[in-house]
């Protein structure tokens, strides 16, 4: 049995997918960071190779369509159990039964792979709206927040458009990574907490005291309903939301 690890990028993974695709005895497919070893599989290291990911992007593409392409991407992004190993699952049933296979929900590997890409939607959805950027000085913003799936990539061309007058950081703490556009062009490169504190060291903004004010004054106690609250505003995101925090 092998298990087939990658160095956590999506052309990574895809090379992966291209040596495992024809491997029977395939045991699992993850990141280098989160392998750990047991008694059942050997471990398989794959270097990353451009031009085989490629192949099976292209693959994918021509013979069975972009949407599969972006399912495929979303299981990447998605960081939930075995997505890596469904990926390649879903893989093969594509090019066995053609993209048509795609409209069998019924099917155990399509259910879960709508599965996956429904609560990476869903989180997305959330994040656009619950982002909150604070100005640390000048022109520039910054926001941070700890989602349970990858939302930067899918975040950054909603964040230029949105916000395309302003210079942003917006740090993914949970993956210690920030997205970092400067009105031009973006990129997702390396960011610590340290990196944050020093930033945030001398910095303040008025307006979220502003923001509280606000969230309070549209409070109305009499009409609480706090489980509904909670549905609209989850209480794992609250801790990046400042309205929502005390003074």
């Amino acid at each position: 049995m092998h298990s087939y690890l990658y160095d956590s990028t999506f052309d990574g993974l895809l090379t992966a997918w291209f040596y495992a695709y024809k491997d029977d005895t395939v045991y699992t497919i993850c990141r280098n960071t989160d392998y750990q070893p047991d008694l059942l599989s050997q471990p398989v290291p794959v270097k990353t190779q451009p031009d085989k990911a490629d192949r099976i992007r292209q693959s994918v593409q021509h013979n069975l369509s972009s949407y599969t392409m972006r399912n495929l991407y979303l299981l990447y992004l998605s960081e939930l159990p075995d997505c890596d190993l469904l990926g390649l699952q879903y893989l093969r049933l594509c090019f066995q039964h053609g993209a048509g296979i795609n409209h069998a929900k019924h099917h155990p590997v399509i259910r879960k792979v709508e599965d996956y890409r429904r609560k990476v939607y869903i989180e997305y959805d959330h994040m656009k709206g619950f982002l909150r950027f604070q100005q640390i000085g000048g022109q520039l913003f910054y926001a941070r927040f700890a989602p349970d799936h990858n939302q930067l990539p899918l975040l950054r061309p909603h964040l230029e458009r949105r916000f395309s007058d302003q210079k942003m950081i917006v740090h993914d703490e949970k993956r210690h990574c920030a997205l970092l556009y400067n009105l031009q062009s973006s990129m997702i490169v390396p960011f610590t907490a340290e990196d944050a504190a020093r930033l945030l060291e001398n910095s303040r903004d008025d307006s979220i005291h502003a923001f509280r004010q606000y969230f309070q004054a549209i409070n109305i106690p009499e009409r609480a309903n706090p489980k509904q609250q909670a549905g609209y505003m989850p209480h794992r995101y609250r801790k990046y939301m400042p309205e929502t925090q005390p003074e």
